[in-house]
Protein backbone atom coordinates (compact mmCIF):
# COMPACT_ATOMS: atom_id res chain seq x y z
CA UNK A 1 0.00 0.00 0.00
CA UNK A 2 1.49 3.23 -0.88
CA UNK A 3 1.31 6.35 1.89
CA UNK A 4 1.61 9.81 1.45
CA UNK A 5 5.49 9.68 3.28
CA UNK A 6 6.21 7.69 0.16
CA UNK A 7 8.52 9.42 -2.29
CA UNK A 8 7.52 9.78 -5.48
CA UNK A 9 8.66 6.97 -7.60
CA UNK A 10 10.83 7.38 -10.84
CA UNK A 11 13.60 10.47 -11.45
CA UNK A 12 13.73 13.71 -11.62
CA UNK A 13 15.67 14.24 -15.03
CA UNK A 14 12.75 13.67 -16.93
CA UNK A 15 12.79 17.27 -18.49
CA UNK A 16 16.02 19.06 -19.73
CA UNK A 17 15.84 23.52 -19.22
CA UNK A 18 15.48 24.64 -22.40
CA UNK A 19 18.27 26.68 -22.19
CA UNK A 20 20.98 24.21 -22.29
CA UNK A 21 19.34 21.79 -24.98
CA UNK A 22 21.86 21.57 -27.80
CA UNK A 23 18.64 19.89 -29.70
CA UNK A 24 17.10 21.17 -32.92
CA UNK A 25 16.12 24.62 -33.42
CA UNK A 26 12.52 25.52 -33.95
CA UNK A 27 12.42 25.63 -36.94
CA UNK A 28 13.77 22.06 -37.28
CA UNK A 29 11.00 21.17 -34.71
CA UNK A 30 8.03 22.50 -36.70
CA UNK A 31 9.29 21.09 -39.76
CA UNK A 32 9.74 17.57 -38.02
CA UNK A 33 6.29 17.93 -36.80
CA UNK A 34 4.59 19.06 -40.44
CA UNK A 35 1.88 21.04 -40.76
CA UNK A 36 -0.80 18.04 -40.71
CA UNK A 37 0.91 16.90 -37.69
CA UNK A 38 2.55 14.25 -39.11
CA UNK A 39 6.06 14.24 -36.78
CA UNK A 40 6.89 14.00 -33.16
CA UNK A 41 9.87 15.36 -32.19
CA UNK A 42 11.67 13.37 -28.86
CA UNK A 43 14.40 14.82 -26.73
CA UNK A 44 16.65 16.98 -27.69
CA UNK A 45 18.32 15.60 -31.03
CA UNK A 46 15.81 12.83 -31.89
CA UNK A 47 13.08 12.26 -33.74
CA UNK A 48 10.30 9.39 -34.76
CA UNK A 49 10.30 8.02 -38.40
CA UNK A 50 7.33 9.59 -39.87
CA UNK A 51 5.46 6.78 -40.90
CA UNK A 52 1.63 5.87 -39.95
CA UNK A 53 2.70 4.17 -37.17
CA UNK A 54 5.04 5.86 -35.60
CA UNK A 55 3.76 9.52 -35.90
CA UNK A 56 0.56 9.92 -34.15
CA UNK A 57 -1.04 13.63 -34.03
CA UNK A 58 -1.24 15.74 -31.36
CA UNK A 59 -4.55 16.05 -29.75
CA UNK A 60 -4.86 19.49 -27.44
CA UNK A 61 -7.72 18.64 -24.60
CA UNK A 62 -7.14 22.88 -23.18
CA UNK A 63 -8.49 24.86 -25.88
CA UNK A 64 -11.08 27.45 -25.19
CA UNK A 65 -13.80 28.56 -28.06
CA UNK A 66 -15.50 32.33 -28.05
CA UNK A 67 -18.56 31.82 -29.83
CA UNK A 68 -19.26 35.31 -31.23
CA UNK A 69 -22.90 36.16 -30.58
CA UNK A 70 -22.35 34.77 -26.80
CA UNK A 71 -18.60 36.92 -26.30
CA UNK A 72 -19.97 39.80 -27.89
CA UNK A 73 -22.56 39.71 -24.84
CA UNK A 74 -20.24 39.29 -22.57
CA UNK A 75 -17.36 40.32 -23.13
CA UNK A 76 -16.95 42.52 -20.14
CA UNK A 77 -16.75 40.16 -17.62
CA UNK A 78 -14.08 38.25 -19.59
CA UNK A 79 -11.63 41.21 -19.42
CA UNK A 80 -12.86 41.77 -15.82
CA UNK A 81 -12.34 38.43 -14.74
CA UNK A 82 -8.60 38.48 -16.47
CA UNK A 83 -7.51 42.28 -15.30
CA UNK A 84 -4.80 41.46 -17.75
CA UNK A 85 -6.34 41.02 -21.18
CA UNK A 86 -7.82 43.12 -23.34
CA UNK A 87 -11.46 42.47 -25.47
CA UNK A 88 -9.54 41.46 -28.83
CA UNK A 89 -7.96 38.82 -26.88
CA UNK A 90 -11.42 37.60 -26.78
CA UNK A 91 -13.05 38.77 -29.50
CA UNK A 92 -10.45 38.01 -32.32
CA UNK A 93 -10.75 34.23 -31.96
CA UNK A 94 -12.24 32.10 -35.05
CA UNK A 95 -11.98 28.61 -35.55
CA UNK A 96 -9.18 29.53 -38.69
CA UNK A 97 -6.98 31.30 -36.13
CA UNK A 98 -7.24 27.83 -33.90
CA UNK A 99 -6.77 25.99 -37.10
CA UNK A 100 -3.72 27.68 -38.38
CA UNK A 101 -2.06 27.40 -35.02
CA UNK A 102 -2.83 23.65 -34.89
CA UNK A 103 -1.42 23.24 -38.36
CA UNK A 104 1.82 24.71 -37.84
CA UNK A 105 2.64 22.85 -34.64
CA UNK A 106 1.22 19.25 -35.50
CA UNK A 107 -2.00 19.30 -33.27
CA UNK A 108 -4.54 17.46 -35.62
CA UNK A 109 -7.42 17.71 -32.63
CA UNK A 110 -8.43 20.62 -30.61
CA UNK A 111 -11.26 19.42 -27.81
CA UNK A 112 -12.75 22.99 -26.54
CA UNK A 113 -14.03 24.28 -23.86
CA UNK A 114 -15.10 27.14 -22.56
CA UNK A 115 -13.05 29.08 -20.29
CA UNK A 116 -13.61 30.93 -17.13
CA UNK A 117 -15.95 33.17 -15.95
CA UNK A 118 -18.81 31.06 -15.55
CA UNK A 119 -22.17 30.78 -17.46
CA UNK A 120 -24.10 31.55 -14.48
CA UNK A 121 -24.50 35.14 -13.51
CA UNK A 122 -27.08 34.93 -11.16
CA UNK A 123 -30.06 33.92 -13.21
CA UNK A 124 -30.38 30.08 -13.92
CA UNK A 125 -32.18 30.88 -17.38
CA UNK A 126 -29.69 32.56 -18.72
CA UNK A 127 -27.27 30.33 -17.73
CA UNK A 128 -29.16 27.67 -19.28
CA UNK A 129 -29.33 29.64 -22.74
CA UNK A 130 -25.66 30.63 -22.44
CA UNK A 131 -24.88 26.70 -21.97
CA UNK A 132 -27.08 25.89 -24.83
CA UNK A 133 -25.76 28.65 -27.51
CA UNK A 134 -22.35 27.71 -26.38
CA UNK A 135 -22.67 23.77 -27.30
CA UNK A 136 -24.37 24.01 -29.78
CA UNK A 137 -21.71 26.32 -31.30
CA UNK A 138 -18.87 23.82 -30.64
CA UNK A 139 -21.13 21.00 -31.79
CA UNK A 140 -21.47 22.83 -35.35
CA UNK A 141 -17.77 23.42 -35.38
CA UNK A 142 -16.85 20.08 -34.95
CA UNK A 143 -19.42 19.56 -37.97
CA UNK A 144 -17.98 21.99 -40.21
CA UNK A 145 -14.11 20.66 -39.41
CA UNK A 146 -14.71 17.00 -39.34
CA UNK A 147 -11.49 15.67 -37.58
CA UNK A 148 -10.31 18.89 -36.06
CA UNK A 149 -12.77 20.54 -33.21
CA UNK A 150 -14.24 18.10 -30.52
CA UNK A 151 -15.92 20.00 -27.39
CA UNK A 152 -16.38 19.66 -23.59
CA UNK A 153 -19.47 20.74 -23.06
CA UNK A 154 -20.62 23.49 -21.06
CA UNK A 155 -22.92 23.10 -17.96
CA UNK A 156 -24.83 26.20 -16.21
CA UNK A 157 -23.56 25.41 -12.43
CA UNK A 158 -24.29 25.97 -10.23
CA UNK A 159 -28.33 25.44 -11.75
CA UNK A 160 -28.21 21.68 -11.30
CA UNK A 161 -31.73 21.15 -12.44
CA UNK A 162 -30.76 22.72 -15.63
CA UNK A 163 -26.97 20.59 -16.02
CA UNK A 164 -28.89 17.98 -15.22
CA UNK A 165 -30.60 18.60 -18.14
CA UNK A 166 -28.10 19.72 -20.42
CA UNK A 167 -25.56 16.78 -19.66
CA UNK A 168 -28.77 14.82 -21.31
CA UNK A 169 -28.11 17.25 -24.52
CA UNK A 170 -24.94 16.93 -24.13
CA UNK A 171 -23.84 13.65 -24.14
CA UNK A 172 -27.16 12.08 -26.00
CA UNK A 173 -27.82 14.34 -28.63
CA UNK A 174 -24.95 16.45 -29.64
CA UNK A 175 -22.46 13.15 -28.23
CA UNK A 176 -19.82 15.39 -27.52
CA UNK A 177 -16.67 14.55 -25.71
CA UNK A 178 -17.52 14.45 -21.95
CA UNK A 179 -18.35 17.44 -19.93
CA UNK A 180 -16.65 21.06 -18.91
CA UNK A 181 -16.91 22.56 -15.50
CA UNK A 182 -14.97 25.04 -13.62
CA UNK A 183 -13.27 24.84 -9.73
CA UNK A 184 -15.90 26.23 -7.84
CA UNK A 185 -19.18 28.47 -8.57
CA UNK A 186 -21.62 30.27 -6.61
CA UNK A 187 -19.33 32.49 -4.23
CA UNK A 188 -16.41 29.62 -4.04
CA UNK A 189 -18.66 26.13 -3.45
CA UNK A 190 -16.22 23.75 -5.00
CA UNK A 191 -16.78 20.84 -6.86
CA UNK A 192 -17.43 18.61 -4.09
CA UNK A 193 -20.06 20.73 -2.78
CA UNK A 194 -23.06 18.69 -1.50
CA UNK A 195 -25.05 20.88 -4.16
CA UNK A 196 -23.21 19.13 -6.84
CA UNK A 197 -23.67 15.54 -5.95
CA UNK A 198 -26.66 15.04 -8.10
CA UNK A 199 -24.27 16.05 -11.17
CA UNK A 200 -21.57 13.90 -10.01
CA UNK A 201 -23.84 11.00 -9.43
CA UNK A 202 -25.65 11.57 -13.34
CA UNK A 203 -21.98 11.71 -14.93
CA UNK A 204 -20.58 8.74 -12.71
CA UNK A 205 -23.56 6.97 -14.41
CA UNK A 206 -22.65 7.76 -17.50
CA UNK A 207 -18.62 7.16 -17.22
CA UNK A 208 -18.18 10.48 -18.17
CA UNK A 209 -14.88 12.70 -18.68
CA UNK A 210 -15.11 15.88 -16.62
CA UNK A 211 -12.36 18.57 -17.96
CA UNK A 212 -11.82 20.91 -14.72
CA UNK A 213 -10.69 24.07 -15.69
CA UNK A 214 -9.94 26.99 -12.59
CA UNK A 215 -11.58 29.85 -12.14
CA UNK A 216 -11.02 32.90 -9.27
CA UNK A 217 -12.99 31.51 -6.46
CA UNK A 218 -14.09 33.17 -3.11
CA UNK A 219 -10.83 33.91 -1.59
CA UNK A 220 -8.62 35.97 -3.25
CA UNK A 221 -6.48 38.25 -1.57
CA UNK A 222 -7.39 41.81 -1.91
CA UNK A 223 -3.52 43.04 -2.67
CA UNK A 224 -3.96 43.02 -6.46
CA UNK A 225 -0.15 42.50 -6.54
CA UNK A 226 -0.59 39.21 -5.17
CA UNK A 227 -4.30 38.17 -6.49
CA UNK A 228 -5.76 37.12 -9.83
CA UNK A 229 -5.69 34.64 -12.16
CA UNK A 230 -1.32 33.95 -11.47
CA UNK A 231 -2.38 32.84 -7.81
CA UNK A 232 -5.77 31.71 -7.77
CA UNK A 233 -6.29 29.81 -11.21
CA UNK A 234 -3.27 27.04 -10.22
CA UNK A 235 -4.67 27.63 -6.57
CA UNK A 236 -8.62 26.91 -6.94
CA UNK A 237 -8.10 23.81 -8.76
CA UNK A 238 -5.93 22.24 -5.85
CA UNK A 239 -9.26 23.38 -3.91
CA UNK A 240 -11.18 21.39 -5.73
CA UNK A 241 -9.05 18.23 -6.00
CA UNK A 242 -8.76 18.11 -2.26
CA UNK A 243 -12.58 18.89 -2.24
CA UNK A 244 -13.69 15.94 -4.23
CA UNK A 245 -11.39 13.59 -2.47
CA UNK A 246 -12.31 14.36 1.14
CA UNK A 247 -16.18 14.74 0.30
CA UNK A 248 -15.85 11.39 -0.39
CA UNK A 249 -17.06 12.09 -4.23
CA UNK A 250 -14.29 10.36 -5.80
CA UNK A 251 -15.03 7.19 -3.73
CA UNK A 252 -18.45 7.32 -4.55
CA UNK A 253 -18.32 8.06 -7.91
CA UNK A 254 -15.58 5.58 -9.28
CA UNK A 255 -16.42 5.75 -12.90
CA UNK A 256 -15.67 9.64 -13.21
CA UNK A 257 -12.78 10.31 -15.10
CA UNK A 258 -11.31 13.28 -14.15
CA UNK A 259 -8.76 15.78 -16.36
CA UNK A 260 -6.97 18.97 -14.35
CA UNK A 261 -5.59 21.67 -16.14
CA UNK A 262 -2.15 22.87 -15.49
CA UNK A 263 -0.96 19.98 -14.32
CA UNK A 264 -2.98 19.74 -11.12
CA UNK A 265 -2.04 23.54 -10.24
CA UNK A 266 -0.29 24.02 -6.93
CA UNK A 267 -1.58 20.02 -5.61
CA UNK A 268 1.80 18.52 -6.30
CA UNK A 269 3.90 20.86 -4.00
CA UNK A 270 1.49 20.65 -1.06
CA UNK A 271 0.45 16.68 -1.77
CA UNK A 272 2.36 16.08 1.79
CA UNK A 273 0.35 18.97 3.92
CA UNK A 274 -2.63 17.78 1.57
CA UNK A 275 -2.43 14.52 2.27
CA UNK A 276 -1.81 15.17 6.16
CA UNK A 277 -5.68 16.61 6.34
CA UNK A 278 -5.70 16.77 10.30
CA UNK A 279 -9.87 17.45 10.30
CA UNK A 280 -10.55 14.36 8.45
CA UNK A 281 -10.23 11.44 10.98
CA UNK A 282 -8.19 8.35 11.03
CA UNK A 283 -11.42 6.16 10.43
CA UNK A 284 -12.21 8.41 7.43
CA UNK A 285 -8.97 8.61 5.82
CA UNK A 286 -8.80 4.73 5.67
CA UNK A 287 -12.57 5.00 3.69
CA UNK A 288 -11.52 8.12 1.88
CA UNK A 289 -7.72 7.70 0.68
CA UNK A 290 -6.98 4.29 1.05
CA UNK A 291 -4.44 4.37 -0.98
CA UNK A 292 -3.17 7.68 0.28
CA UNK A 293 -3.05 10.75 -0.42
CA UNK A 294 -0.99 11.07 -3.72
CA UNK A 295 -2.65 7.26 -4.42
CA UNK A 296 -5.96 9.66 -5.02
CA UNK A 297 -4.21 11.95 -7.03
CA UNK A 298 -2.58 9.26 -9.38
CA UNK A 299 -6.00 8.46 -10.96
CA UNK A 300 -6.79 11.36 -12.36
CA UNK A 301 -5.67 12.88 -15.67
CA UNK A 302 -3.52 16.05 -15.77
CA UNK A 303 -2.94 18.61 -19.00
CA UNK A 304 -0.11 20.45 -18.98
CA UNK A 305 -1.29 23.87 -20.50
CA UNK A 306 1.52 26.53 -19.55
CA UNK A 307 3.34 23.97 -17.85
CA UNK A 308 5.85 22.88 -19.77
CA UNK A 309 7.87 26.12 -20.13
CA UNK A 310 8.63 25.88 -16.28
CA UNK A 311 10.96 22.83 -16.48
CA UNK A 312 10.88 22.61 -12.56
CA UNK A 313 7.05 22.28 -12.32
CA UNK A 314 7.33 19.62 -15.13
CA UNK A 315 9.76 17.80 -13.60
CA UNK A 316 7.24 17.46 -10.57
CA UNK A 317 4.72 16.16 -12.87
CA UNK A 318 7.30 13.25 -14.03
CA UNK A 319 8.15 12.53 -10.99
CA UNK A 320 4.81 12.45 -9.31
CA UNK A 321 2.25 10.97 -12.00
CA UNK A 322 2.09 7.75 -13.89
CA UNK A 323 3.28 9.17 -17.12
CA UNK A 324 -0.24 7.50 -18.74
CA UNK A 325 -2.18 10.18 -17.22
CA UNK A 326 -0.37 13.49 -18.93
CA UNK A 327 -2.11 15.15 -21.58
CA UNK A 328 -1.18 17.83 -24.17
CA UNK A 329 -2.77 21.36 -23.75
CA UNK A 330 -2.36 24.61 -24.98
CA UNK A 331 -5.06 27.19 -23.08
CA UNK A 332 -5.66 29.34 -26.49
CA UNK A 333 -6.07 32.18 -26.99
CA UNK A 334 -4.35 32.37 -23.30
CA UNK A 335 -1.22 30.63 -24.73
CA UNK A 336 0.24 29.87 -27.82
CA UNK A 337 0.38 26.42 -29.04
CA UNK A 338 4.10 26.67 -30.05
CA UNK A 339 5.81 27.34 -26.81
CA UNK A 340 4.10 24.38 -24.98
CA UNK A 341 4.68 22.24 -28.50
CA UNK A 342 8.62 23.03 -28.56
CA UNK A 343 9.15 22.88 -24.91
CA UNK A 344 7.41 19.03 -25.06
CA UNK A 345 10.90 18.74 -27.66
CA UNK A 346 13.04 19.20 -24.36
CA UNK A 347 10.93 15.91 -22.41
CA UNK A 348 13.71 13.30 -21.31
CA UNK A 349 11.35 10.80 -22.23
CA UNK A 350 11.03 7.37 -24.36
CA UNK A 351 9.47 7.99 -27.77
CA UNK A 352 6.21 5.89 -26.28
CA UNK A 353 6.00 7.72 -23.54
CA UNK A 354 6.29 11.12 -25.88
CA UNK A 355 3.62 9.60 -28.04
CA UNK A 356 1.47 9.08 -24.79
CA UNK A 357 1.43 12.52 -23.67
CA UNK A 358 0.56 14.20 -27.67
CA UNK A 359 -2.32 11.20 -28.46
CA UNK A 360 -2.77 7.86 -27.42
CA UNK A 361 -3.21 9.05 -23.43
CA UNK A 362 -5.93 11.06 -24.90
CA UNK A 363 -7.69 8.21 -26.85
CA UNK A 364 -8.05 6.01 -23.68
CA UNK A 365 -10.33 8.54 -22.72
CA UNK A 366 -11.90 9.74 -26.69
CA UNK A 367 -11.48 6.46 -28.40
CA UNK A 368 -13.74 8.49 -31.29
CA UNK A 369 -10.77 10.10 -32.34
CA UNK A 370 -8.55 7.16 -32.66
CA UNK A 371 -9.64 6.98 -36.91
Amino acid sequence: MKHDSDEFPGSGSAIRNPSESTGPSRRDVLAMMGAAGAGVVLAAGKSVAQSPAAAPRIIDVHHHIYPPEYTKKNVARFVADAPSTTADLFTSWTPHTSLEQMDQNGVATAITSMATPALWIGNNEEARRNARECNEYGAQLGRDFPGRFGMWGALPLPDVDGSLKEIEHVLDVLKLDGVGVLTSYDGGKLLGHKQYAPVMDELNRRKAVIFVHPTVSCCGHPDPMVAGPPIELPVDTTRTIVSLIYSGTIVRCPNLRFIFSHGGGTTLMLYSRLGSNRIATPEDKARIIPNGFIGELRKFYYDIASVPVNPAAMAAIFTALPKDRILFGSDIPFWKIEPIATAANQFNITPGELRGIQRENALTLLPRWRS
